[in-house]
């Protein structure tokens, strides 16, 4: 199990608890040093005064854990429009998004998330076809910014 497994396994009901989501996770190495972020949502929106709550309350927690022997900086953050979208429940809060998947194989499809499977993700796409699509054959699925 990896450093960000490990973090999300010991911390992701924790951070519920406190009323938030968990929605994505990084630690990025740096020349600047590295860096811990958390990104996370609540329905009404995050506000500085969410981030310090979380920051806080992880300071304590990753100090007890001790898993990361290096030096790091802890960064507490909403998600970004651009960011990817990484679990079943992020996909569910943008159901009525248009959104881009990038395949694997190099495929690009435009689409609105329908109905997700253990497997598997339907899909439906602007022509009105509905396409399934194996979860192991995605690489990337974003918000499709419309102006």
């Amino acid at each position: 199990m990896d450093l960000i497994e490990k973090l999300k396994n010991a911390l992701e009901s924790d951070i519920e608890n406190l009323g938030y989501d968990l929605v994505d996770l990084e630690f990025i190495g740096g020349k600047d040093g590295n860096r811990l972020i958390f990104y996370i949502y609540k329905e009404d929106g995050i506000t500085i005064d969410d981030c310090e709550r979380v920051s806080g309350f992880l300071d304590e927690k990753l100090d007890e854990l001790d898993l990361i022997k290096s030096s790091y900086y802890l960064e507490v953050s909403s998600q970004d429009l651009s960011r990817p979208l990484k679990t079943d429940k992020d996909l569910l809060r943008n159901k009525d998004e248009l959104l881009k998947i990038k395949l694997k194989n190099g495929d690009l499809i435009l689409a609105k998330m329908k109905d997700i499977k253990d497997e598997s993700i339907v899909f439906a796409k602007e022509d009105g076809k509905d396409i399934e699509i194996n979860k192991s054959d995605i690489k990337e699925i974003k918000i499709e910014i419309v102006f």
